[in-house]
């Protein structure tokens, strides 16, 4: 009998996750791979017990630890073929052998300078959703191999494995309405800065709120207090019946685009994925900052932003630049989407390698040359 190859997929943070999910389900169907996943044990309490519950039920075996050395420990002792992480600003050295292919599924797309910023030595190769990318990630110096997959998290969106009826059941959509979906990053973020008025400005529309993960899990982060959204979030939810909050075991927001009529966000990789289908996007341009980022506001730039393309966004995406412009915002978005879809076609074509439900298994192709080579 063949040796199956064993893959192991770090969810280090539960939004990494869905960038995965695509590829899990293709290797699940595939006798060729042994599936494991695994989650830190550095990350708060309630995260890492939500995302071992989602986890335990996804094929595959679970493994864990009684703290982050004894999780590096067990991996390790697997002596793995392959290692999928999500970022790799953690010792992934400690969690493999030296044989063991090393690969990233980047968490995110869009205008966040980490992208290229994170680059771990022990990479041996970069999954990439696009010729951007690849342009990018050489002219920052990055010597890691970057193989063009497409982008794996937006398979589902284009191989009609999505039930809508069944979304539209479940979060108790009123079809006579147009659907909003509001996807806000916990940094820098325009919700507390619309406060209730949102809810007032929403009122024609079903209007679904998808948090950030660490929005709903966490009380704080590095110095941003994310109790105040949290809040926030709440009071929305208690004030408004056409507002649904999306609670975070519903982690993956793919499903949610193809739902939705408009996608409301700030600077977030949400931007390009639901660009992907044609639908409009509406950018709110006012945060709430902190004082650092108010008084110097090219570090916001250099620490969260890359100016450049926060900047090109302005060529395909709608914009509100005060909140009381967004009620104008949201219906100029609605009835004017063709106004953009040119620009958007040139985004997709830059951002994009085959929307065409595939990036999974041209990624798990390259996994088993790389293998064959070993």
């Amino acid at each position: 009998m063949t040796r199956k190859f064993s893959i192991l997929f770090d969810s280090y943070y539960l939004y990494h996750l869905p960038q995965y999910e695509p590829l899990i389900d293709l290797l699940s169907k595939d006798d060729r791979f042994t599936i494991y996943h695994s989650v830190s044990r550095n990350i708060d309490k309630k995260e890492y017990e939500l995302s071992k519950n989602i986890l335990d039920k996804k094929p595959g075996k679970f493994i864990e630890g009684i703290d982050e050395a004894d999780r590096k420990r067990k991996i390790k002792q697997l002596d793995l073929d392959v290692f999928i992480c999500g970022w790799s600003r953690y010792p992934i050295d400690e969690f493999v052998s030296e044989n063991t292919i090393v690969g990233m599924i980047y968490h995110g797309i869009g205008i966040k300078p980490s992208y290229w910023r994170d680059n771990h030595d022990r990479l041996d190769i970069r999954f990439v959703e696009g010729p951007y990318r690849i342009r990018q990630l050489k002219d920052e110096g990055i010597k890691t191999e970057s193989f063009l997959t497409g982008f794996i998290k937006l398979d589902p969106l284009f191989s009609g494995k999505i039930n809508i009826n069944n979304l539209i059941k479940e979060l108790e959509i009123d079809k006579s309405k147009k659907t909003i979906l509001f996807a806000p990053t916990f940094y820098p973020s325009s919700l507390e800065i619309l406060g209730l008025k949102l809810g007032e400005y929403t009122r024609d529309f079903n209007l679904l709120i998808k948090p950030h993960a660490w929005t709903s899990l966490r009380n704080k982060f590095a110095d941003i207090n994310l109790n105040g959204q949290r809040k926030l979030l709440l009071k929305l939810n208690e004030s408004f019946d056409h507002i649904k909050i999306i609670p975070p075991d519903f982690y993956n927001i793919i499903p949610l685009y193809k739902l939705s009529d408009l996608l409301i966000t700030e600077a977030s990789s949400t931007i390009y994925e639901m660009i992907s289908l044609d639908k409009p996007v509406l950018v709110n341009r006012f945060f709430k900052l902190k004082l650092s980022h108010r008084l110097f506001k090219k570090r916001l730039y250099y620490n969260r932003l890359n100016d450049k393309m926060h900047k090109e966004i302005s060529e395909f995406c709608f914009e509100a630049h005060k909140p009381e412009n967004l009620p104008f915002e949201i219906d100029n978005a609605l009835n004017n989407t063709s106004s953009k879809l040119s620009q958007m076609q040139s985004y997709k074509d830059k951002m994009f390698y085959k929307l065409d439900g595939n990036a999974s298994i041209r990624a798990r192709d390259k996994i088993l040359e790389k293998l064959s080579t070993k």
